[in-house]
């Protein structure tokens, strides 16, 4: 049964984190919001985590602008993808597993094992 939480049994067999890698993707405000969002709001689809807009063709291109952040955050080791228990033919985004989150009175801490992020 889980708890939410990471064990050291879970995160031992995860490669180390590169941390260059990961303040550049953390640089751009987009992807941190994207890792905000799934902080706090748990397992998502790209169309989610789209920002709301008018529709058309606007919605489209931040739809890809989000589904090529989501592929960086990836790559990155932040981000992966999860079985879609309601649409199988969307994919979830979660956070990783090595990732800790921790829901404060104020917003979350996310914990990287070499440091910690405020959200």
């Amino acid at each position: 049964m889980s708890d939410g939480k990471t064990t050291l049994e879970t995160t031992i067999n995860l490669p180390p984190w590169n941390q260059d890698l990961i303040f550049s993707v953390l640089s751009d405000p987009i992807r941190r919001a994207i890792i905000v969002s799934l902080a706090r709001k748990g397992p998502q689809t790209a169309a989610a985590l789209a920002p709301a807009g008018p529709g058309g063709n606007f919605m489209m291109v931040r739809l890809n602008r989000v589904v090529k952040t989501l592929a960086a955050l990836r790559e990155a080791g932040l981000v992966v993808i999860i079985p879609n228990p309601g649409d199988g033919r969307k994919q979830m985004y979660s956070l990783a597993p090595g990732m800790t989150v921790t829901k404060t009175e104020t917003g979350c801490l996310l914990d990287f094992s070499f440091g910690l992020l405020r959200l």
